[in-house]
């Protein structure tokens, strides 16, 4: 069975590659600009020391100058838009130049067609741009290399349909390969992207898992420190979470994690991260928020989860929690932070609660 993944936009696929494209790029304007000096040669085979041959050979001599610039300047080039329009600045003005070269070589020499042919086809292989960028240069390209042909001194009718049929083939050859490597590309794109959400994503809740909330924590504790901010810590936990299952089976489990998600991101702030850390635990990092604004969101927390009784199979399942707060203190790692929450979390879930109570809070100092 073949597997299906999420589409990736044009926006990501352009970043992800930007730096391959660019390296694609910069390989191709010089393979470019050290052709100049062959194709100056050819040039002189055939026109001789003339009035047209001094003009190409200055043209040539602008677009290695031009290409040369251009290798400067890409090598800082960090967006995809800016690449974009560098290169299809330069690779019209190489096809401007291919062209001009044609028209100044005899009327009755139809050999450059081959090398025009050869272009159309790595035209849209080589430059690893979107093709909706590429087809208007290549399509001005294709028309007048057709208008050319009536300057041109025809043998037969049958060499010139010969001519148009190979640069359309080719064109289109061109295109179509282009397409498939681009698919391709988004393909594999779209899969690494996947892999790497389901290695950091719970699959029942869809949140972060463990792993993902070790590392975020551990980047988001470095960061506090460095600019001396609160940062806080909660760890919640399902109360008779396992009497739940065993009642009403694992499928009213499910929704009950999946509900108890849902009503904690409308209990948290938006930036604060979020994470299935247990079986029926959950792991909420806090940042620049103290210990006063901790209880506040802990507090929150408890009352919307208790708020309501989660609806399963026409029956009604009453949930609570119990969260354990850590706010950082000078000196705090990840490990310690995540145990004084903990430890805390113990410490209410051994607390004799009152009659009618659900839910508590507790905070280590």
């Amino acid at each position: 069975m073949q597997n299906r993944y999420p589409d990736v936009n044009e926006e990501l696929y352009r970043l992800h590659y930007l730096k391959q494209d660019r390296a694609q790029s910069r390989k191709l304007i010089r393979v470019v600009m050290w052709a100049t000096l062959p194709l100056a040669y050819v040039d002189f085979s055939f026109l001789g020391t003339s009035q047209q041959f001094y003009s190409l050979f200055c043209l040539r001599l602008l677009l290695f100058v031009y290409s040369w610039y251009l290798l400067k300047a890409s090598i800082s080039t960090a967006n995809p838009q800016q690449l974009d329009r560098q290169i299809l600045r330069w690779s019209a003005a190489v096809l401007l130049m291919q062209f001009v070269s044609n028209a100044s070589l005899p009327r009755d020499y139809f050999g450059h067609y081959l090398v025009d042919a050869w272009i159309c086809m790595i035209y849209f292989v080589t430059i690893p741009l979107p093709l909706k960028s590429l087809r208007p240069a290549m399509l001005a390209y294709l028309i007048a290399l057709l208008v050319l042909l009536a300057y041109k001194v025809i043998p037969t009718f049958a060499y010139v349909s010969s001519v148009v049929a190979i640069l359309l083939a080719s064109a289109y050859t061109g295109h179509a390969t282009s397409a498939y490597l681009q698919r391709y590309r988004k393909k594999i794109l779209s899969a690494e992207l996947e892999l790497d959400r389901q290695e950091s994503t719970d699959p029942a809740t869809g949140v972060a898992n463990r792993r993902e909330f070790m590392r975020v924590s551990e980047s988001e504790l470095q960061r506090h420190i460095r600019f001396g901010k609160s940062l806080s810590m909660l760890i919640l936990d399902l109360n008779h979470f396992k009497q739940i299952l065993d009642e009403y089976g694992a499928p009213a489990g499910d929704v009950v994690l999946i509900e108890v998600t849902r009503r904690l991101k409308r209990a948290t702030r938006s930036y604060d991260c979020m994470a299935r850390y247990g079986t029926e635990e959950f792991s909420l990092l806090l940042p620049e928020a103290n210990a006063e604004d901790a209880n506040k969101v802990a507090n929150r927390i408890l009352s919307t989860i208790a708020a309501m009784p989660v609806a399963m199979a026409g029956q009604e399942i009453k949930i609570s929690a119990t969260v354990g707060i850590a706010t950082m203190q000078e000196g705090d790692t990840q490990e310690s932070l995540l145990d004084r929450a903990t430890a805390a979390l113990k410490s209410a879930k051994n607390v004799n609660l009152a009659p009618g109570m659900q839910q508590r809070a507790s905070m280590a100092a």
